[in-house]
């Protein structure tokens, strides 16, 4: 994609079906990795469809968001739902869909939020410095979306990780090149058999990759939206 053009879709009803297309298409390649790394547990994201157009829907007409997003524990539910109800009200005021303004917007979206411990208040920053640059400068390397992936879930290991274990083990392996190394992909296998033997465990993992294949599909704009863009 070219990273000087910002997506203004022709129509609120295309819009709509490519932030749903591309929400749905982030969880399908993180489908592709699992189960063979079981470091990736899926979560429960029955109805997320239905979810996630009624948050589309609800930004879209400055309405309160559904109370499945704002209660849930399912920190993909809520980071999409959230991205989501950006979009819509990003495009009711006919913004560009750019990155940088749905994280900014979907972050003041997540002040709602009831569990003050949320994964979603700090999920948007951490995919924003860590995972997505990366997978963004492998995209523009044109490797596949898989490789993408790891590589951008041992930078996320690496430097926020809870396990000092699992920061160190990840940090290793990203100076030997990561999945693009020698048997790299080899390599992230037996690490995260490792984990499991250690029961190393990071539910939000998911969650982080999903966002990050999400806000890579759209360009990323100015760093500091014009002011007043999410106050209408």
């Amino acid at each position: 994609m070219n990273e000087t053009i910002e997506l203004r879709p022709q129509s609120r009803a295309t819009a709509k079906n490519a932030v749903l297309e591309n929400a749905f298409a982030s969880v399908s390649d993180l489908e592709q990795l699992h189960p063979a790394l079981r470091l990736l547990a899926h979560p429960a994201t029955q109805g997320c469809q239905a979810l996630f157009t009624r948050c589309y829907e609800a930004g879209e007409s400055a309405a309160a968001l559904p109370d499945a997003i704002m209660q849930t524990s399912t920190p993909w539910l809520q980071s999409g739902g959230l991205l989501c109800a950006a979009a819509g009200k990003l495009n009711a005021q006919r913004q560009p869909l750019t990155h940088n303004r749905l994280c900014d917007l979907a972050g003041k979206l997540s002040t709602g939020i009831a569990d003050p411990d949320s994964e979603a208040r700090s999920s948007f920053y951490t995919v924003r410095s860590i995972s997505l640059p990366v997978y963004r400068r492998l995209m523009r390397d044109a490797h596949p979306a898989s490789v993408c992936l790891q590589q951008a879930l041992l930078h996320l290991l690496a430097w926020r990780s809870e396990s000092p274990w699992a920061r160190q083990q990840a940090q290793r392996l990203l100076w030997q090149g990561g999945v693009l190394g020698d048997k790299g992909e080899f390599a992230l296998m037996t690490l995260d058999d490792e984990l499991r033997e250690r029961q190393v465990e990071w539910p939000a993992l998911w969650s982080l990759l999903a966002v990050t294949g999400f806000l890579v599909r759209f360009p990323a704009g100015p760093l500091f939206p014009d002011e007043g863009t999410e106050s209408h």
